[in-house]
């Protein structure tokens, strides 16, 4: 399911829930849409985290010369997109 799906699920629920004072249900709905707001930034940082380790290995393999510069410049993007 994509993001927008969960989006306009999650809303019509909550505004039913609203208009039929289920706190209970708004709270869970809300957790919920939060939850998956998180895992969808977090796929999306990954995503593009993996995308620049690849440029940065790919530079290195066409332009960098052995010991003129730093290697390994996509194990260092790949750890930090880790924390």
């Amino acid at each position: 399911m994509s993001i927008d799906e969960v989006i306009e699920d999650a809303l019509f629920d909550y505004c039913k829930a609203r208009n039929e004072r289920e706190c209970a249900t708004q709270d869970r709905i809300e957790c919920d849409l939060r939850a998956a707001i998180e895992q969808h930034v977090a796929e999306a940082v990954a995503k593009e985290t993996e995308r620049c380790a690849d440029v940065a290995r790919q530079w290195e393999d066409d332009y960098v010369i052995e010991d003129s510069a730093p290697r390994h410049v996509d194990v260092a993007i790949r750890a930090r997109g880790t924390t």
